[in-house]
Protein backbone atom coordinates (compact mmCIF):
# COMPACT_ATOMS: atom_id res chain seq x y z
CA UNK A 1 0.00 0.00 0.00
CA UNK A 2 2.90 2.29 0.34
CA UNK A 3 4.50 1.93 -2.75
CA UNK A 4 1.21 2.11 -4.66
CA UNK A 5 1.00 5.90 -2.54
CA UNK A 6 4.83 6.51 -2.88
CA UNK A 7 4.04 5.51 -7.30
CA UNK A 8 1.32 7.75 -7.31
CA UNK A 9 2.22 10.78 -5.55
CA UNK A 10 6.13 10.72 -7.89
CA UNK A 11 4.21 10.31 -10.88
CA UNK A 12 1.61 13.04 -9.71
CA UNK A 13 4.83 15.38 -9.71
CA UNK A 14 6.56 14.28 -12.74
CA UNK A 15 3.06 15.18 -14.65
CA UNK A 16 2.56 18.37 -12.66
CA UNK A 17 6.47 19.47 -13.76
CA UNK A 18 6.01 18.63 -17.66
CA UNK A 19 2.86 19.76 -18.41
CA UNK A 20 3.40 23.23 -18.03
CA UNK A 21 6.68 23.30 -20.29
CA UNK A 22 4.71 21.77 -22.63
CA UNK A 23 2.25 23.88 -23.05
CA UNK A 24 4.29 27.01 -22.63
CA UNK A 25 6.17 25.82 -25.87
CA UNK A 26 2.68 24.75 -27.81
CA UNK A 27 2.01 28.30 -27.02
CA UNK A 28 4.58 30.39 -29.17
CA UNK A 29 4.08 27.38 -31.68
CA UNK A 30 0.13 27.92 -31.68
CA UNK A 31 1.40 32.00 -31.82
CA UNK A 32 3.34 31.83 -35.08
CA UNK A 33 0.70 29.27 -37.07
CA UNK A 34 -2.24 32.01 -36.29
CA UNK A 35 0.27 34.60 -37.54
CA UNK A 36 1.42 32.66 -40.62
CA UNK A 37 -1.61 32.30 -41.68
CA UNK A 38 -2.92 35.69 -41.13
CA UNK A 39 -2.08 38.34 -44.15
CA UNK A 40 0.80 40.44 -43.97
CA UNK A 41 -1.30 44.51 -43.32
CA UNK A 42 -4.37 42.72 -41.17
CA UNK A 43 -4.56 45.39 -38.21
CA UNK A 44 -3.93 42.99 -35.07
CA UNK A 45 -4.79 43.64 -31.33
CA UNK A 46 -1.75 42.17 -29.19
CA UNK A 47 -1.62 41.82 -25.58
CA UNK A 48 1.66 40.70 -24.02
CA UNK A 49 2.93 38.50 -21.16
CA UNK A 50 3.17 41.65 -18.86
CA UNK A 51 0.25 43.08 -19.37
CA UNK A 52 1.14 45.60 -22.41
CA UNK A 53 -1.63 45.97 -24.99
CA UNK A 54 -1.11 47.46 -28.40
CA UNK A 55 -2.85 47.58 -31.62
CA UNK A 56 -1.00 46.95 -34.81
CA UNK A 57 -0.38 46.05 -38.44
CA UNK A 58 1.40 42.57 -39.44
CA UNK A 59 4.18 43.09 -41.25
CA UNK A 60 6.18 40.28 -41.50
CA UNK A 61 6.94 37.37 -39.52
CA UNK A 62 10.44 35.54 -38.44
CA UNK A 63 11.26 31.97 -37.02
CA UNK A 64 10.76 33.32 -33.53
CA UNK A 65 8.96 36.95 -33.55
CA UNK A 66 6.26 38.78 -35.42
CA UNK A 67 7.11 41.91 -37.25
CA UNK A 68 4.42 44.62 -36.70
CA UNK A 69 4.09 48.26 -37.21
CA UNK A 70 2.02 50.13 -33.71
CA UNK A 71 -0.48 52.19 -34.43
CA UNK A 72 0.25 55.19 -32.64
CA UNK A 73 0.28 58.95 -32.43
CA UNK A 74 3.28 59.42 -33.21
CA UNK A 75 5.47 56.76 -35.27
CA UNK A 76 7.15 54.17 -34.29
CA UNK A 77 9.57 52.04 -36.05
CA UNK A 78 8.77 48.34 -36.95
CA UNK A 79 9.05 46.09 -34.06
CA UNK A 80 9.55 42.22 -33.79
CA UNK A 81 7.66 41.12 -31.09
CA UNK A 82 9.05 37.34 -29.51
CA UNK A 83 5.55 34.49 -29.94
CA UNK A 84 6.83 33.45 -26.35
CA UNK A 85 6.10 36.75 -25.24
CA UNK A 86 2.87 37.19 -26.68
CA UNK A 87 -0.51 36.00 -24.58
CA UNK A 88 -3.40 37.23 -27.02
CA UNK A 89 -3.88 38.16 -30.68
CA UNK A 90 -7.08 39.18 -31.73
CA UNK A 91 -7.65 40.34 -35.91
CA UNK A 92 -9.54 43.79 -35.60
CA UNK A 93 -12.88 43.85 -37.47
CA UNK A 94 -12.91 46.23 -40.57
CA UNK A 95 -15.69 49.15 -40.41
CA UNK A 96 -17.34 51.50 -38.32
CA UNK A 97 -18.37 51.50 -35.00
CA UNK A 98 -22.13 52.39 -33.60
CA UNK A 99 -21.51 55.81 -32.22
CA UNK A 100 -19.90 56.71 -36.02
CA UNK A 101 -23.06 55.07 -37.55
CA UNK A 102 -25.42 57.02 -35.72
CA UNK A 103 -23.44 60.42 -35.84
CA UNK A 104 -23.45 59.83 -39.97
CA UNK A 105 -27.44 59.22 -39.79
CA UNK A 106 -27.80 62.46 -37.84
CA UNK A 107 -25.83 64.70 -40.23
CA UNK A 108 -27.83 63.18 -43.31
CA UNK A 109 -30.68 63.76 -41.89
CA UNK A 110 -30.04 67.42 -40.44
CA UNK A 111 -28.97 67.68 -43.92
CA UNK A 112 -31.51 66.30 -45.76
CA UNK A 113 -34.04 68.50 -43.62
CA UNK A 114 -31.98 71.46 -44.02
CA UNK A 115 -32.00 70.65 -48.31
CA UNK A 116 -35.45 70.22 -47.98
CA UNK A 117 -36.53 73.79 -46.22
CA UNK A 118 -33.52 75.79 -48.52
CA UNK A 119 -35.65 74.52 -51.89
CA UNK A 120 -39.27 75.15 -50.04
CA UNK A 121 -38.04 78.60 -49.65
CA UNK A 122 -36.75 79.44 -53.42
CA UNK A 123 -39.79 78.28 -54.15
CA UNK A 124 -42.02 80.41 -51.76
CA UNK A 125 -40.01 83.44 -52.85
CA UNK A 126 -40.18 83.93 -56.66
Amino acid sequence: MRKTIHFVTTTALIVLMVVPRATAQTTSDIWKSFAEQTAVGTELKVRMNDGRRFRATLVGIGESAMLVQPRTRIPVPIQAVPFEDITQIERTKPGIGAAKAVAIGVATGVGTFFGILAIMLSVVSD
